[in-house]
């Protein structure tokens, strides 16, 4: 069968009815369209995100694979492995039947503490905009739709519904909309996802300056712009400013009935309809679902060569940012008696941050499991201690104490029920190996609404340990917990706040103390009822979008434990020849919903660090985040540190290949790492107030801001080491008359010189600082382009060209509305491997002006 062209299209919306073109405005359900059976238009299935195709449940479904974080990738800075990256992640969405991918995430790094940093590629528009459109290339090189998100401005978690972004026109263009410029220039997304905030005081659904006037008219972009989830504020509003499709369903704004209104009272068009639904109809026909209409049961692929693949792509973005004479690698080959593997993140799992984007993973990976591994057959011996309290919380029970009654596997048993108080059979069991249990809109089939519902989670603790134990619940709905059938505590479900356990409004921690006796079986349950917030009118006015749809309980669970970690880390390192520490956040101290609290390496780390490092003379720091932490003055005090982001389920696999010389390490830095909070250049208005948050430093964000007051951070951006050393010579500068269709080239040979016998990779970074006077203030300099060097051998060179267009160098000219370069402009080009070793290789000058609207 042939697919449909235009002209079926235009039919197809000749046929449709006013009342089915409204139903195919908004979501069906929490990850579908809706279709129309008469015509044979079928719906279409999306799937988080950024970090793997998730599927349809939320949190306990099908395994996907759990992709390194965006600020990994960032990392690379490898356009081609981004593209593979893209190619991978479309397989995945295959699996999960779903057509279009919610990803990439390509906010920009403004503030350290930025809640989803992790999921971001860079501070830097340029690079982000390179990355992304290799991203998505790669995605939709598959027949799978990529979504840029989360479109504008969506930089930060705190009050993220309400807060208005206010943001100076140069700023919106240069910083933060230029990612997406480039993206639709270059990879034609077929879908753009509107961000929840405001942007200088309209809320960016509802604004027709970015849904129509600058994607559509400037840019020629035709995909379609879908709201972030529960992200729709005025039906009417949001398909006049250019808002296509309502997610998710069933549809809280364009019910059917409001939009008839809206018709009948001439608010909008049936051609307004019209244009949308033409919108939507397209999109399913470049993902083949007039022809292929069939959805297909979710599967879990994990493939061998897609394990491979997943930690090539995890330790190319691991960052060496310090080895002390040569520490590392720690090679199996040194014989080495005794290392220690210590912290708090070394035997668990971290592998992402919190929120849409975490993945349940077919398998796990640890930095001490598979450091042992791959010293299998050797005689050293590995000696472990947690090291530090770091929970922001209370843990859930982990798998060693907590286990099923039903099955008697490792996790807790969820038993549901039709009523609101537990009454009568239960309707359906699942399984969670996660005590930590959210529903967002997937309550079993057995139930037949979302509302009136209850359950209880149940499973059976079995304590390691002898004494007084700490036990917490905490809950989005009415809960109690019970041990032994005796309640202990419980939560009454009336919450004012928002709590910082869940996305929504939910409860604090209620902790308590049990006396446990060592070996003895516990039967924990916990009977849940749901919320049903949607039904209270009250409530409906306070609730951000997507209150509703959240249901789910915490059981938090600590041994009694009065010793002092830090100290006892250290006994165990005094004796070992090496000691890796790994430390770092995990999903509970960065996640979607809220941003990081503090700085600083949270609970005992600190201590931990520079406790080993009294002891052992070859201390190794490994840190798992996905935005900068505190270092100074710690840093100082080790070895080595490895920067290793969040990198999925390949994490531990991907940590050892580097520490024990298997990889060498060819991260750069993608964001600046600051030496302390109030350096960054949005320190002072960070998260705002009053639900309004200025973007003071303008023009300057991430490296322009040290440039601009000479300040030197700890790492600058495009920083990181390797186990070679590598030289730079024989800079070229092609094409130094600047024109508009015609790029410069700068040509740079990499030499590796040697220095460990792995072959590594090189990257360069091209900047541009402007020479000539201009009305129009500029950074100190801006990048305008990067190249990777393949992978050289110890005294082996290659040439790195680079490519710079007239578009990579213009600035916003805001009393033109337009993109301009100066006649007799000059600028000096530079090239080196981060911001703070570059050299001059030329100036470029323009001879006449140059002026666009349309392309960057």
């Amino acid at each position: 069968m042939q697919q449909l062209t235009s002209i079926d299209i235009e039919t197809l919306l000749s046929q449709l009815t006013l009342e089915e073109k409204i139903s195919l405005l908004a979501g069906k359900s929490t990850w579908r369209t809706a279709e129309i059976e008469r015509l044979s238009i079928p719906n279409l299935k999306v799937s988080d995100g950024p970090s793997g195709a998730r599927g349809q449940i939320f949190g306990e479904g099908i395994p996907a694979a759990f992709l390194p974080s965006g600020v990994s990738l960032g990392a690379t800075w490898d356009e081609a492995l981004l593209f593979e990256t893209g190619k991978l992640l479309a397989e995945e969405c295959k699996s999960k039947s779903a057509s279009v991918i919610l990803a990439p995430t390509m906010c920009i790094q403004r503030h350290p503490l930025g809640g989803r940093n992790f999921e971001s590629f860079s501070e830097d528009p340029f690079l982000t905009g390179k990355l992304a459109t290799a991203h998505i290339r790669g995605v939709q090189s598959q027949g799978i739709g990529a979504t840029a998100k989360h479109y504008v401005a969506n930089d930060q978690e705190t009050d993220r519904f309400h807060v208005n972004a206010v943001i100076p026109m140069r700023a919106m263009r240069e910083v933060y909309l230029r990612p997406f410029q480039m993206v639709v220039r270059d990879a034609d997304p077929w879908c753009i996802m509107s961000a929840y905030n405001e942007v200088n005081g309209v809320h960016c659904d509802v604004s027709t300056e970015l849904l129509t006037d600058i994607p559509r008219s400037e840019w020629g972009w035709n995909g379609v712009f879908m709201s972030d989830w529960g992200g729709t504020h005025d039906p009417a509003d949001s398909l006049i400013a250019g808002l296509d499709l309502e997610m998710p369903g069933p549809p809280a704004k364009r019910t059917l009935d409001r939009m008839i209104t809206h018709v009948q009272l001439g608010d909008i068009s049936t051609s307004l309809i019209d244009r949308s639904v033409k919108r939507l109809l397209s999109l399913l026909q470049k993902a083949n679902r007039f022809e292929d209409p069939h959805d297909r049961q979710e599967v879990c692929l994990d493939l061998p060569e897609q394990r491979t693949k997943l930690c090539h792509i995890a330790r190319s973005g691991i960052v060496l940012l310090k080895n002390e004479n040569q520490v590392l690698p720690l090679n199996p080959a040194e014989n080495l008696t005794k290392v220690a593997i210590l912290g708090p993140n070394a035997k668990r799992v971290v592998a992402g941050g919190g929120g849409s984007s975490y993945i349940k993973s077919p398998y796990w990976t640890s930095v001490y499991g598979s450091v042992e591994s791959m010293f299998r057959g050797t005689k050293t011996e590995f000696v472990h201690a947690v090291g530090a309290k770091v929970n922001r919380y209370l843990r859930t029970a982990s798998s060693a104490v907590a286990r099923n009654p039903y099955t008697g596997k490792e996790g807790g048993l969820v038993e549901w029920f039709n009523s609101h108080d537990l009454s009568g059979d239960v309707v359906a069991r699942t399984h969670v190996d996660d005590l930590y249990y959210i529903t967002f809109g997937n309550i079993p089939p057995e139930i037949p609404s979302e509302t009136g519902f209850s359950f209880r989670l149940r499973t059976i603790l079995t304590p390691l340990t002898t004494g007084k134990h700490r036990l917490s619940l905490a809950s989005i709905g009415p809960s109690e917990l019970y041990i032994n059938g005796e309640c202990h505590t419980m939560v009454d479900g009336a919450f004012e706040k928002r709590g910082t356990l869940f996305f929504t409004y939910g409860s604090d921690e209620s902790i308590f103390e049990y006396e446990m006796i060592a070996g003895r079986e516990y039967h924990i349950h916990i009977d849940y009822r749901s919320h049903d917030r949607q039904l209270n009118a009250k409530l409906v006015d306070l609730m951000d979008p997507m209150e509703d749809k959240f249901q789910g309980v915490r059981l938090g669970y600590g041994e009694v434990d009065c010793s002092d970690l830090p100290q006892e880390a250290a006994l165990v390192a005094q004796d070992c020849e090496a000691a890796i520490v790994v430390v770092g956040r995990d999903k509970e101290w960065e996640t979607e919903g809220q941003d990081i609290p503090l700085f600083e390496l949270p609970g005992e780390q600190v201590r931990l660090i520079e406790e080993v490092a009294k002891v052992c003379p070859r201390t190794i720091v490994v840190i798992q985040a996905g935005t900068p932490v505190q270092m100074e003055p710690w840093i100082h005090k080790v070895n080595a540190v490895l920067y290793c982001w969040y990198q999925g389920q390949e994490l531990g696999n991907a940590a050892a290949s580097v520490i024990c010389g298997e990889f060498n390490p060819s991260g750069r830095l993608p964001v600046t790492f600051p030496r302390r909070l109030e350096d960054c250049p949005s320190f002072s208005s960070f998260p705002g107030e009053n639900h309004e948050i200025v973007y003071s430093e303008g023009i300057y964000v991430g490296y322009r801001w040290w440039d601009l007051l000479g300040i030197s951070p700890l790492f600058p951006i495009g920083y990181g080491l390797s186990y070679n050393t590598f030289e730079q010579s024989q800079h070229l500068l092609k094409n130094t008359v600047l024109l508009r269709d015609c790029p410069i080239e700068v040509t740079v040979q990499v030499r590796n010189l040697g220095g460990g016998d792995l072959p590594g990779r090189q990257t360069l970074i091209a900047w541009f600082r402007e020479k000539s006077k201009s009305r129009l203030a500029r950074p100190k300099k801006q990048i305008c382009g990067f190249a990777k060097s393949s992978l050289l051998r110890p005294e082996e060179s290659c040439t790195l060209e680079i490519a710079i267009t007239a578009y990579d160098l213009g600035v916003y000219d805001t009393e033109r509305r337009a993109w301009v370069i100066h006649a007799k402009s000059q600028f000096e080009m530079l090239v080196g491997p981060n911001a703070d070793e570059i050299v001059s290789v030329g100036t470029v000058h323009a001879p006449s002006e140059i002026t666009w609207v349309h392309r960057i």
